[in-house]
């Protein structure tokens, strides 16, 4: 029987946004696939196909008739489904959750972020990363923070892109607020294993978030204001139906607040993101994209008192900058070519009467990249492409005046350069008549650091077996490298963190990571319920001497240990996305050890963020055409710590006599106590005029005022001993916001 291929982008209808992991889908023959990063798909069907049909997660299906030829570069045009309460009428047949469901991928979450706009947070905004945390193998840090340890990793271990460019700093204010503007994101996808081959450089995670592309045919605006911080969003033509802008501002104003109420909070952060997208022609799209944002504290004791000679000041930035330019050279070949660019540093400066010190820290990346898919036919498609980034690393530049110098001696440091490279190859396989699906790949990578070369085969493997048309079994295997790690004296992010990467001596972490899972969705309630199992051994795993000197210190390597490391566990889902009732119900239960010959005496130990048991509970409700609702509640066991068990007495010839030595336990020997906590978000929709709509969020943080233990203290008992106490960081914490579109 002969074939015919039909190939082209799917669009917004209004804006013109390319809509990514799009359905496209032929009922008859039961042939599907989805859109790519970029929008494009090609489908390869049987020449007596009659009509395919593109839907996506809150748009209307669109049927496309078929006339027994090649269809190329068609553009669809999908228009969104109405916000209007009335009968639940639910046609669009396929969301981005069940094509994950029905594809060889596991182990991975996608999430439009228009779809977790009412999901509370602290301060009314919406923040992707505190999103992410609420999913099944994703153990948060400190409480309010910004941190991610999936499935038993380090959070060094976390490839974090925005359009392709990696994000070393993911945090603001100490990380208790993610550098990512809502308003400026369009799409994201966690992936915890089942590595697709393109990626690399982390053991445990990749999250790969997108920008928004801008409006191609009419301007618009978007924003919010709340308590701690207010954002602006602005996209419109180029040129029309051919390029489009999108620039999109967050700064907050806490410092404002405090001096409005005249008190002192010399502290604030900004972002902005801008992208520029322009469609040579039907084949031919450019793309450049840009991130800036910084933290920056500034403390002028003269501003407070006219004589004083002391201040002190640290800024703390992320620069990315991505240029792609997407072919489609025939109608099943594309192909996206990427440049990238991405600073991270960190400067601290203080001075006190005749002193000063200056400390900077540094990364820079310079990178390009090419990635091909060849839709060879329906039971065919292939991706491979290569990759080479040169990092440039400045551990620390200290310059010192005064008499601090005895103490802290100027050094410039040494610029530590690598040079990383990859090649990947991916095959998905799909039988005829089989109930079985391949994906088979391998990524091929490598580093050249200063007198050693690292590389290696990354093999990886995915595999799905129907059970039925709405069930499955999937099983997988990934291999990772890693080039680069964290140098971090806190569990806090703070200024003094830095990427250091692999030397002679350190070498580059591995993990081997297995999972099988089984995957149920319901056809009507458009609910997916999957389960999933999991062992990773990593390798090469660091971690510091006990009393290590990390800060000022340029030789961080005699600091490190180098050890190994499993994790393992099981994680329940159930997600809905659809319907005026939609959310999402995760459980993970898991354990993660450590092993080092030179720490805890060489016994096995926990990690820190080991924690049995995290339970997230995620509901959206729509009330009516005005009000809505969405809560979390979540649960979680504590984090580790090690345990001081008692005071051993030295005797010493000082006044006193005796030295008071503290005697500890094994290493995270002990867990700090459970926590859950419930957030709420009520969300007002005013009435809406000609061009303008705006809602109010009212919202409130740990409603019940149970605080999630942050950190240990000693104190006294009153009976002549000491005890533990664990003071929390946050209690109940009420927000508004407005935010409006035009």
């Amino acid at each position: 029987m002969g074939q015919i291929t039909v190939d082209g982008t799917v669009k917004d209808a209004v804006s013109g946004e390319r809509l990514l992991f799009a359905s496209v889908f032929n009922e008859a023959s039961g042939i599907g696939t989805v859109t790519n990063e970029y929008g494009y798909f090609s489908l390869t069907l049987p020449l007596d196909t009659v009509e395919i049909t593109i839907n996506y997660l809150g748009y209307q299906p669109k049927v496309m008739l078929i006339h027994k030829a090649n269809v190329n570069d068609v553009e669809f045009n999908l228009q969104q489904e109405s916000n209007e309460v009335g009968v639940v009428v639910i046609n669009v047949k396929r969301t981005p959750q069940e094509e994950l469901h029905k594809s060889t991928q596991m182990s991975a979450i996608q999430i439009p972020v228009k779809d977790i706009r009412n999901i509370p947070s602290i301060g009314g905004e919406t923040d992707v990363i505190k999103v992410i945390q609420l999913m099944p193998g994703v153990q948060k840090g400190g409480e309010g923070g910004t941190g991610m340890y999936v499935r038993g990793g380090d959070v060094d271990q976390n490839l974090v892109l925005l359009d392709e460019a990696p994000v070393y700093n993911i945090g603001h204010l100490f990380g208790f607020f993610s550098v990512f503007n809502q308003d400026a994101i369009k799409d994201m996808t966690l992936y915890k294993g089942a590595f697709p081959s393109k990626y690399g450089g982390r053991l445990s995670s990749i999250l790969d978030i997108r920008m928004n592309e801008g409006n191609v045919t009419e301007f618009h605006g978007k924003g919010g204001v709340g308590l701690l911080s207010s954002r602006l969003m602005l996209e419109g033509p180029i040129k029309k139906d051919k390029g489009s802008f999108m620039i999109a501002g967050r700064r907050t104003y806490i410092d404002q607040v405090f001096k409005w109420i005249g008190s002192l909070m010399p502290y604030y952060f900004y972002d902005i993101n801008a992208k520029l997208n322009y469609e040579i022609n039907s084949k031919n799209h450019l793309y450049i994209s840009t991130y800036v944002g910084d933290d920056l504290l500034r403390f002028d004791q003269s501003e407070l008192e006219e004589d004083a000679l002391f201040n002190f000041g640290f800024t703390l930035g992320n620069v990315t900058g991505t240029a792609r330019w997407n072919r489609v050279i025939n109608e099943r070949l594309f192909v996206n070519y990427s440049l990238i660019y991405t600073n991270f540093d960190y400067n601290i400066t203080g001075r006190f009467e005749e002193n000063s010190l200056f400390i900077s820290s540094s990364i820079n990346d310079y990178g390009t990249k090419a990635d091909f898919e060849f839709f060879k036919n329906s039971r065919h498609k292939l991706k491979y492409g290569a990759m080479a980034v040169f990092h440039q690393f400045r551990p620390n530049i200290i310059n010192s005046q005064g008499e601090v110098e005895e103490f802290v001696s100027s050094d410039r440091g040494d610029f530590l350069g690598t040079l990383e490279t990859g090649a990947y190859f991916q095959h998905i396989y799909s039988p005829d008549s089989s109930k079985w699906d391949f994906r088979t790949g391998f990524r091929l990578s490598g580093a050249n650091v200063k007198d050693e070369n690292y590389g290696g085969i990354e093999p990886r493997l995915s595999v799905k077996y129907d059970l039925d048309s709405n069930s499955n079994l999937k099983f997988s295997y990934s291999m990772m490298r890693q080039y680069m790690h964290l140098v971090s004296s806190s569990t806090v992010a703070l200024p003094t963190d830095l990427w250091y990467p692999v030397t002679n001596s350190v070498k580059p972490q591995v993990s081997h990571q297995a999972a099988a899972g089984y995957s149920y969705f319901h056809p009507k309630l458009k609910t997916q319920f999957s389960v999933e199992t999991y062992y990773k051994y990593m390798k090469n795993l660091t971690e510091y001497k006990e009393g290590a000197n990390l800060l000022l210190n340029d030789d961080f390597e005699s600091e490190l240990l180098q050890g190994n490391g499993d994790s393992y566990g099981l994680e329940f889902l159930i997600k809905k996305d659809l319907g005026h009732w939609n959310g999402w119900i995760g459980y993970t239960l898991s354990w993660s050890k450590r092993y080092f010959d030179e720490l805890n005496g060489g016994d096995p130990f926990f990690s820190k963020y080991d924690r049995r048991h995290n339970l997230s509970v995620v509901q959206n409700l729509k009330l009516s055409k005005t009000w809505s609702f969405g809560g979390v509640w979540t649960f979680s066991s504590g984090a580790r710590f090690t345990p001081q068990t008692g005071l051993f007495g030295m005797p010493n010839a000082g006044l006193t006599g005796v030295d008071w030595i503290p005697v500890y336990s094994k290493r995270n020997s002990v867990s700090m106590s459970s926590s859950h906590r419930l957030d709420v978000n009520f969300v007002w929709k005013s009435k809406d005029l000609e061009k303008f709509r705006g809602e109010w969020h009212f919202g409130a943080y740990n409603v019940y005022n149970r605080a999630t233990p942050w950190r240990i203290e000693v104190e006294e008992d009153g009976n002549g001993g000491f005890k533990y106490v664990q003071p929390g960081l946050f209690g109940f914490i009420p927000s508004v916001a407005y935010n409006f579109e035009f």
